[in-house]
C-alpha cells in the first residue's frame, strides 16, 4: 500500500473522485444532450432542478451509471493500481515523481476539459462584453386592438421539432407531412439565438421577448431569491392577454416543477396549469405514462375537453399546450399510434406529428377556426437524439412552425427569432404593436412602416456574440 498518512492518502482519493466526476458529466452530457453551455447548466442546477425525480427515469439511471457509478469504478481501479507497493517499485524514479502528482495532474486536465467543453472562459467573460441586451431591448408597452377584435389563441409548442424533418433527402421522406400539409403560413428561417435552446427558454423567449439566462457570476444571489417570482417585470404575452380579458391555460404532459415552469406561469398571469403531478391528482396511473408525463396523445384528449370548456364560455382565451414524446435521448411512442417504422426515433416524430394535425382537425371540424387562430413551434433545435447526426450535417437548422387561421396574414421577411414571436403572435390575433416592436422581437406580420423599427440585418450575429453579456436591464427583469 502506498505510504503516506491517511489524511494525504484521503486527499488523493478525493482529488481523483472530483476528476473522475467532472470528465464523466462531461461525458454524460455530451452523449444525452449535445453540448450544452455553462449558462444553462447553472440555470437548471440553480433553478431548475426540483421535479427532476419525475423526469425520465431511463435518463436519471444513464445519470447514475454514467456520473456515479463509473467515476467510483474509476477511482477503484486506480486506488488499486497505485496502492500496489511492487508495482510501484518497478517503477522507474521519473515516473514515481510523475505518479506522485498524478491526482493534480488528472485535476488539471478534467478542469481544461470542462471549461473548454462548456465554454465556461465565455461565461466569465460575458460579465465585461457589450449589453447587447440593454441597447436592444423595448420594454412592450400596451398595445392596440387592430380593427377592433382579436381572436382566440392556441399555442403548441412541441418538443425539439425541426423543419428539417420534412427533408426526404436526410429521412426518405417527409416525416412530418400531416404539419406540412396544414394550410397556413410558415416562416422558413425560424433561427434560435443564444437563451432560447431548451424549453423554458424557448417558452420565455416566445412569450416575453426576452432570452433566459443565469443571471450572471457576480449576481449568483438575485435569481434564487426571487424562484417564486419568475421575472416580475417583464412584460410577455400572456400578461398583455390577461390585461385585454383573456384566459390564459397551460397545459403539459410534465412535471410544471421541474426547470421552474410553474413559477414562470404563476408569475405571469396563467389562470390555470396543469402537468404531471395533476394528472396524477385527476386519476392517471403514473405507470402508464412515460418518463416525463403524459403522452401527447392522452394530453390532446385533455385539451380538447379543455378547449370546448374555454370556447362555450364565450370569453377570450390562450391555450398552451407542450409536448413531450420527442424529447431526446430517445423519445417516447405512444401506445395509440399505429405507425410501424423500424426506424424508431423517425416513428415517434411521425406520431407526434399525426396527433398535432389531428388535434388541429379538431379545431377546424368543431367551428373553433372562425374566432381561434393556432400556432404550432418546435420550442428548439433537437439535441443528441437518434437523428442528430443527420441533422447536424446540415449547413443551417431551423425551427418547425406553423400559423393556422381562415383570414390569410401577409409575411414581411422569412427570418425569425424566438423573441420575435411575442410581437408576431399578438399581431396574428387581431392586436397591433406599436413601432412594430416588443423586448427584443419584431412582428413578422404586416406591413412594416416608415417609422416602424425593423431587425438589423446583422441582428443573429450579434445575437450569438453579445445577447448574453452582462446586462443591468437584464438584471432588473429579475429583480423585485
Amino acid at each position: 500500500m502506498l505510504r503516506l498518512p491517511a489524511v494525504q492518502r484521503t486527499a488523493r482519493a478525493l482529488t481523483y473522485l472530483t476528476a473522475f466526476v467532472l470528465i464523466c458529466v462531461c461525458l454524460w452530457l455530451n452523449k444525452f444532450f449535445g453540448r450544452p453551455d455553462l449558462d444553462q447548466i447553472a440555470y437548471h442546477v440553480g433553478l431548475g432542478v426540483e421535479g427532476l425525480g419525475t423526469s425520465d427515469p431511463a435518463l436519471v439511471g444513464h445519470f447514475v451509471r454514467w456520473c456515479v457509478v463509473a467515476p467510483l469504478v474509476f477511482l477503484t481501479a486506480t486506488l488499486a493500481v497505485e496502492w500496489r507497493g511492487s508495482l510501484r517499485a518497478r517503477l522507474p524514479v521519473r515516473l514515481r515523481a510523475v505518479g506522485a502528482k498524478m491526482p493534480l495532474l488528472l485535476m488539471a486536465a478534467a478542469l481544461v476539459y470542462w471549461v473548454v467543453d462548456t465554454n465556461a472562459l465565455r461565461y466569465v467573460a460575458k460579465n465585461f462584453g457589450v449589453d447587447y441586451f440593454g441597447a436592444n431591448y423595448l420594454p412592450p408597452q400596451l398595445v392596440s386592438l387592430k380593427g377592433g377584435h382579436t381572436k382566440n389563441l392556441v399555442i403548441i409548442y412541441v418538443e425539439s421539432l425541426e423543419a428539417a424533418y420534412a427533408k426526404p433527402e436526410l429521412f426518405g421522406e417527409d416525416r412530418i407531412a400531416p404539419l406540412t400539409q396544414l394550410q397556413g403560413e410558415s416562416f422558413t428561417q425560424y433561427r434560435q439565438a443564444p437563451g432560447t435552446g431548451f424549453t423554458i427558454a424557448a417558452i420565455v423567449s416566445t412569450q416575453c421577448g426576452v432570452p433566459l439566462e443565469r443571471v450572471g457570476l457576480f449576481d449568483l444571489n438575485t435569481q434564487g431569491q426571487v424562484i417564486d417570482n419568475f421575472m416580475p417585470h417583464a412584460t410577455c404575452l400572456s400578461d398583455i392577454l390577461q390585461q385585454h380579458g383573456y384566459r390564459n391555460v397551460f397545459m403539459g404532459g410534465g412535471s410544471l416543477k421541474f426547470a421552474g415552469k410553474g413559477n414562470f406561469l404563476k408569475s405571469h398571469h396563467y389562470d390555470e396549469a396543469y402537468g404531471r403531478e395533476d394528472w396524477i391528482a385527476q386519476g392517471a396511473n403514473p405507470d402508464k405514462m412515460n418518463g416525463w408525463g403524459l403522452y401527447d396523445d392522452e394530453l390532446f384528449d385533455h385539451a380538447k375537453e379543455k378547449l370546448r370548456q374555454l370556447h362555450e364560455s364565450n370569453k377570450p382565451f390562450n391555450l398552451t399546450l407542450l409536448t413531450v414524446d420527442t424529447h431526446e435521448p430517445a423519445g417516447f411512442k405512444p401506445r395509440r399510434c399505429k405507425i410501424q417504422d423500424p426506424n424508431q426515433f423517425e416513428g415517434v416524430v411521425e406520431c407526434s406529428a399525426q396527433e398535432i394535425a389531428g388535434f388541429v382537425d379538431f379545431i377546424k371540424d368543431s367551428g373553433y377556426l372562425k374566432d381561434t387562430n393556432v400556432v404550432i413551434l418546435g420550442d428548439h433545435l433537437a439535441r443528441k437524439n437518434p437523428v442528430a447526426d443527420r441533422l447536424e450535417t446540415l449547413p443551417e437548422r431551423y425551427i418547425f412552425n406553423k400559423f393556422i387561421s381562415d383570414e390569410p396574414m401577409k409575411k414581411n421577411r422569412e427570418e425569425i427569432v424566438h423573441f420575435d414571436l411575442l410581437p408576431t403572435m399578438l399581431e396574428f390575433i387581431g392586436f397591433e404593436a406599436h413601432g412594430n416592436q416588443l423586448g427584443l422581437g419584431f412582428s413578422g406580420f404586416g406591413k412594416v412602416g416608415a417609422k416602424d423599427k425593423k431587425p438589423n440585418p446583422e441582428r443573429f450575429d450579434q445575437m450569438s456574440q453579445n445577447l448574453l453579456n452582462r446586462s443591468e436591464t437584464y438584471l432588473h427583469l429579475w429583480q423585485s
